[in-house]
């Protein structure tokens, strides 16, 4: 019998507050990870980097000196934001809005999983290829997917957050469109003066909104408990559950 609470305590254990907060932390996580990267990889190893005409994808270039660098750290930020994907479905409850915010971010780092690694842009003003078309419809894809879960967490969540999700939907947008005429400088090696300035702008302001929603939905009240098992209440010295049950009616 003892084995069997002791399953019943792992169980509630793993579905516990303190391994959400900490799902969600990872979000966090992510946008400290992509920002070192960034200042790093641009201003302290790539010599002549600009971070306002160049950009991001630049660093994981072919030819980039600092290609293994980058691929690495975007790597590490996608599993940190997958991890931050399932913080924000333990955490929605009943809301679909939030189960659908999750779900795209998820999808949104399973989308550029391969793109740093196996579809990089080619150098500055070098013909194009596979990899730059892949590179361009994957980022497409991703920006999709980014712009979809933000306005779902408009719809899920009100207050201050529902506006400050909508601003961040704008300034994504306005960003986004500022970079579309620039990129075709990349392959024809002419200036694309502000490009990565405007990406920047777009990206950080993602970031803010992740950063925004770990912070709220780690002050919620945790959902993802629910209802004990029957086999959690039917063990030996777990009555303690029922209270929780009582609760979560």
């Amino acid at each position: 019998m003892s084995a069997h609470v002791g399953g019943a305590v792992v169980r509630r254990a793993g579905r516990g507050p303190g391994v959400r907060v900490s799902l969600l932390l990872a979000g966090v996580a992510a946008v400290v990870v992509y920002a070192l990267g960034d200042l790093i990889s641009g201003g302290l190893l790539y010599d002549g980097y600009s971070f306002r005409d160049q950009a991001i994808s630049e660093l994981s270039a072919y030819g980039s000196p600092v290609r293994a660098v980058a691929v690495t750290w975007i790597a590490l930020h996608n599993l940190l934001g997958i991890a931050f994907g399932v913080g924000i479905w333990r955490s929605a409850g009943a809301s679909r809005a939030l189960r659908w915010t999750a779900a795209l971010l998820i999808a949104a780092a399973v989308v550029t999983a391969p793109l740093h690694p196996f579809f990089p842009m080619s150098p500055r003003g070098a013909e194009g290829g596979l990899n730059d078309t892949m590179h361009l419809v994957l980022t497409m894809a991703f920006g999709v997917c980014v712009l979809g879960a933000v306005t779902a967490s408009a719809v899920a969540l009100r207050g201050w957050f529902r506006l400050y999700a909508i601003v961040s939907v704008v300034v994504i947008v306005v960003f986004g469109a500022l970079t579309g005429p620039l990129m075709s400088g990349l392959a024809t090696g002419l200036p694309t003066p502000w490009l990565g300035g405007f990406e920047r702008v777009n990206a950080y302001a993602t970031f803010a909104w992740m950063v925004a929603l770990a912070v709220v939905l780690a002050r919620r009240p945790d959902l993802s408990r629910g209802v004990p098992t029957p086999e959690e209440l039917s063990a030996d010295g777990v009555r303690e559950h029922l209270p929780a049950a009582r609760t979560h009616r």
